[in-house]
């Protein structure tokens, strides 16, 4: 689906030179660099995405300020590639919300 310009988590404008194409399903899982594969996001949001380190998890936490549902698409992101959600409790209805 078109992101109209917009972070593909945050929904905030992207910035040339301030954003990233994140692979959904990474290459090295068996993904591809075809269009339903990627997204666009900031940068702050693809470092946190893939962030393994606690101080960098936190920092980006705090930069970011993410709502509910953005944090239900970050972690869901964070999953498919192999890491661990940042925030448990969130509910499932947010999760379906995102499929939606």
């Amino acid at each position: 689906c078109a992101q109209h310009g917009c972070c593909a988590v945050t929904k905030e404008p992207l910035e040339v030179g301030k954003m990233h194409c994140h692979h959904k399903k990474p290459r090295k899982q068996g993904g591809n660099d075809k269009y339903a594969n990627l997204i666009l996001v900031s940068d702050d949001v693809h470092i946190l995405i893939h962030a393994v380190s606690q101080d960098t998890i936190e920092n980006y936490k705090q930069v970011l300020g993410l709502d509910s549902k953005q944090k239900a698409k970050l972690n869901t992101l964070r999953k498919a590639v192999g890491l661990q959600a940042i925030w448990k409790q969130l509910s499932i209805e947010l999760y379906l919300l995102w499929l939606s």
